[in-house]
């Protein structure tokens, strides 16, 4: 890897009003242009992924960034983890333009803003992309370490999986997943690790990824079906899980939903906060992303405690993102309100009086393994 100057490295401010802190990040040498999102750290520091993807416009990743943020935001209040909402987006083809030059230029980025952005992995950006930003900050979670966490994604996809059978419950009564349809919107590693807890619990699965390839390799395995991916939000089906980019369930798309609910875990599935006013008059029962694929967050969060990474911990509180669910149903149905605006009511109410706020801060062992 090339030696990068920290001098090269370029931190411009954006004022966005709603927002703490928004951050256009430079590095001419790397080849390098991002964004660092905060949208609050009043509950603890920010915490969230990196996003490396070939955004068309510095608009587009602007916004983007925007919305993933405010979702760790409320993500973390409704999961009680003590962080606040933040995000990043490198502006470039992880298949094509990612290098350790890029990554460890990021990684200086985000050490200059001294703890109040702690990064993982997200699409694009793998657990060993993160190993190599570690090089340049100590604010990175999601590392192969003896007292880390590692991939977080097996961990996201039980929590969907546990979203999957609150949906169920509420629509049929039973949370088995056993003969029932689930259709998979993206085959990555939290959408086959999804598939992989759904067909051993007897789900008859349709799936379609912009891979084809890649989708055939897990129909195989998994016994599904494969539709294309203009197909796959037209199926009929018990439930349909987006696991792939935010805002497909929007106003040209939920009149051709053939489902009884949405379960899935990428981030900002609906593209305008009123498109659950719609799911709701079609019937069609929504468990808010940010709640239903809280599981890699609380999953990092183990590793950040004192005693280190505990899997058990994290399994168990996961584990309870159902009940959570079920709470949030309850409360949309007493109010005549979508559960989207009745996630939201609760993380402003956890927020407003700072409930599961963070008490102790956070501990990087690998970093302080390295002294």
């Amino acid at each position: 890897m090339a030696l990068i100057l920290e001098e090269s490295l370029v931190l411009e401010e954006i004022e966005v009003p709603g927002y703490e802190r928004v951050v256009r990040v430079k590095n001419e040498q790397a080849g390098l242009n991002a964004i660092v999102c905060i949208h609050t750290t009043g509950m603890g520091p920010a915490l969230g992924g990196i996003r490396i993807f070939p955004y068309a416009t510095f608009d587009s990743a602007l916004n983007d960034v925007m919305r993933l943020s405010r979702g760790m935001t409320y993500k973390s209040a409704l999961s009680e983890c003590g962080w606040g909402g933040g995000k990043s987006v490198i502006i470039a083809d992880p298949k094509k333009e990612k290098t350790e030059e890029l990554l460890f230029a990021f990684g200086q980025a985000v050490d200059q803003l001294k703890g109040d952005y702690i990064c993982a992995e997200d699409v694009g950006c793998s657990p060993q992309d993160v190993m190599v930003i570690s090089r340049a900050t100590p604010y990175v979670v999601g590392l192969p370490h003896d007292k880390s966490s590692g991939n977080p994604s097996p961990y996201t996809a039980w929590g969907t999986y546990r979203g999957i059978q609150s949906v169920l419950k509420k629509t049929t009564g039973s949370d088995s997943v056993e003969g029932k349809v689930i259709a998979i919107q993206g085959m990555g590693s939290v959408g086959a690790s999804l598939a992989e807890f759904l067909f051993w619990n007897g789900a008859k699965i349709i799936m379609s990824d912009i891979d084809s390839e890649r989708c055939q390799r897990w129909a195989r395995q998994f016994d599904a079906q494969v539709v294309s991916p203009d197909e796959i939000l037209k199926v009929t089906c018990d439930v349909l899980a987006p696991c792939a980019m935010g805002g497909v369930i929007n106003a040209q798309t939920i009149p051709h939903l053939r489902c009884s609910a949405i379960a899935g875990c990428a981030n900002n599935q609906l593209l305008k906060d009123q498109d659950a006013d719609e799911l709701m008059a079609r019937g069609i029962l929504y468990a808010p992303d940010f709640v239903i694929n809280a599981g890699g967050l609380i999953n990092v969060t183990q590793e950040l405690e004192g005693s280190g990474y505990n899997p058990a911990v994290a399994r168990n509180k996961i584990h309870k993102l159902y009940d959570q669910l079920m709470v949030i149903y309850d409360i949309a149905e007493q109010n005549r309100c979508s559960t989207h605006k009745a996630a939201m009511a609760l993380g402003d109410y956890r927020l407003k009086y700072r409930i599961g706020k963070r008490q102790n801060p956070p501990v990087f062992h690998h970093a302080t393994n390295k002294k």
